[in-house]
């Protein structure tokens, strides 16, 4: 669907589902996670909406592929989000611990970026916890803003916003 000079980013598939369900239980994966690692059935509800995301909204989080091995190292994109009574939408993305450090996050969400403008969004917002110093780094050189501080499923959190 999208490609970056190291990434793929596509839909979830149905051959997918195994990894994802490993990955989603994982604690280091779901690290700043309201959920922390998921039960299997937690997994499994979840992969289920990744994979119709797209069908039933027309955005949703894409599958980031290491395009040289082949490898599902995360997920990034867009999903619908209420935000102080406001339908918004909100980047988010997740990576294997063996793909963090490596630009793989700022790479992947500017390609989402670009998807959201071309489809018609012109505000994301984006939320991190606040101890999450990396994950801030990333918003900020990708030029989100600090937009003010909140709970999100019961987690402190800090919102960003970016006009694209």
């Amino acid at each position: 669907m999208i490609k970056t000079e190291r990434l793929e980013l596509r839909k979830f598939v149905y051959q997918d589902r195994s990894e994802v369900i490993r990955l989603l239980g994982n604690a280091d994966f779901m690290a700043f996670s309201a959920t922390g690692a998921m039960t299997h059935d937690q997994a499994d509800m979840r992969f289920e909406e990744l994979v119709s995301a797209f069908q039933n909204k027309g955005i949703g989080k894409l599958c980031v592929v290491e395009r040289t091995t082949g490898e599902l190292v995360g997920y990034c994109g867009i999903e619908s989000f209420n935000y102080k009574g406001e339908s918004v939408v909100e980047l988010g993305y997740r990576l294997k611990v063996s793909a963090r450090g490596k630009g793989y996050a700022f790479e992947a969400s500017s390609a989402a970026l670009t998807f959201a403008s071309q489809v018609g969004y012109t505000k994301v917002l984006a939320l991190t916890e606040p101890e999450n110093m990396p994950s801030q780094h990333i918003l900020l050189k990708l030029g989100f803003k600090p937009c003010g501080e909140g709970y999100y499923q019961n987690m402190p959190v800090q919102y960003f916003e970016k006009v694209i």
